[in-house]
């Protein structure tokens, strides 16, 4: 029912390569961590290759060029550009962040955690780095892990709004609705004009059967994201089911502008016209939604939208 909020893993922290600083290196130091990826290359390459500079000046222009080639979805040349930055200096959280944001890209889930635990081990009060470690977690499907981390980067920063709701979207998705709502609840009342927060709450209390309370949730979602799909095709649902069929039809219309290609909100518009006693109108809709999904009779019976 829930989607995983998309979650801000891959870090990209940009090492400038400033700290070369003999003259001789002074313009390539300037295009190291330039925002064309090409030019950052060039120049990165260079002092990597003048054999000028070492330590952590060393580091910075190979994790710059990493950042570069990420940007350029090279992700080989990237890892390996991370591996010698964190060789070479081996308290480089951000080049252990890039490696691991660059082992994610790849599908390397187990390479991507334990970048990730060596950022969280370099900066034990980071909210950041538990909350990032935490994406890579749901990324690789270990929802529970994920938890824990959400926990503790609230821990850390209780008014982390990104690490908050990202909790109550991965309580929610493992059918956790119940302390789900507690977490779109504080970010609500963090950020008030938080869409996604209120419209999960929303879905969470429609599962629980809370239609009143749903209802309220998706019109205060449609009043901050007026072109909300999700939004009116939930509320259609709950004034379907509270026999409020105008509106659950007004609703349900604008949902398939949106969307017209959506078995839900077609096979909805079919079951409310049929009640209305549109008969044609309600045959042709729900031909197309099931037309799309055999199976959309029983899934919007089971949410209780049924004739």
């Amino acid at each position: 029912m829930n989607k995983i909020f998309s979650i801000g893993v891959i870090v990209l922290i940009s090492g400038n390569a400033a700290g070369a600083q003999n003259p001789s290196n002074a313009a390539d130091a300037r295009l190291c961590g330039d925002e064309n990826p090409d030019v950052s290359i060039a120049g990165c390459t260079a002092i990597i290759q003048s054999r000028r500079e070492a330590g952590r000046a060393l580091a910075k222009a190979f994790g710059a060029r990493g950042v570069a080639y990420m940007a350029l979805q090279d992700f080989d040349r990237a890892i390996q550009d991370f591996t010698q930055a964190v060789t070479i200096d081996a308290t480089d959280a951000g080049a252990f962040a890039n490696r691991g944001a660059a082992y994610g890209a790849r599908q390397e889930w187990d390479s991507a955690i334990r970048d990730f635990s060596q950022v969280v081990r370099l900066q034990p009060d980071s909210a950041h780095a538990f909350s990032d470690r935490a994406g890579m977690y749901l990324l690789a499907r270990q929802p529970d892990n994920a938890v824990q981390d959400f926990t503790e980067a609230i821990r850390l920063d209780p008014s982390f709004i990104d690490a908050i709701l990202n909790r109550g979207l991965t309580l929610a998705s493992t059918a956790r609705c119940a302390q789900a709502i507690g977490d779109f609840t504080r970010v609500m009342q963090l950020n008030p004009k938080e869409p996604r927060a209120v419209l999960e709450r929303g879905v969470c209390r429609e599962a629980a059967g809370d239609d009143n309370l749903a209802l309220a949730d998706f019109s205060a979602h449609l009043q901050l994201e007026p072109r909300s799909f999700s939004g009116f095709e939930h509320r259609a649902a709950v004034e379907f089911r509270l026999k409020q069929y105008d509106r659950a039809l007004g609703d349900y219309g604008e949902a398939v502008g949106i969307m017209p290609n959506s078995a839900r909100a077609l096979y909805g518009q079919g079951l409310v016209k049929r009640m209305m006693g549109d008969v044609k109108g309600a045959e042709i809709d729900i031909a197309m939604a099931t037309a799309l999904r055999p199976a959309i009779a029983g899934e919007m019976a089971a949410r209780g939208v049924k004739p």
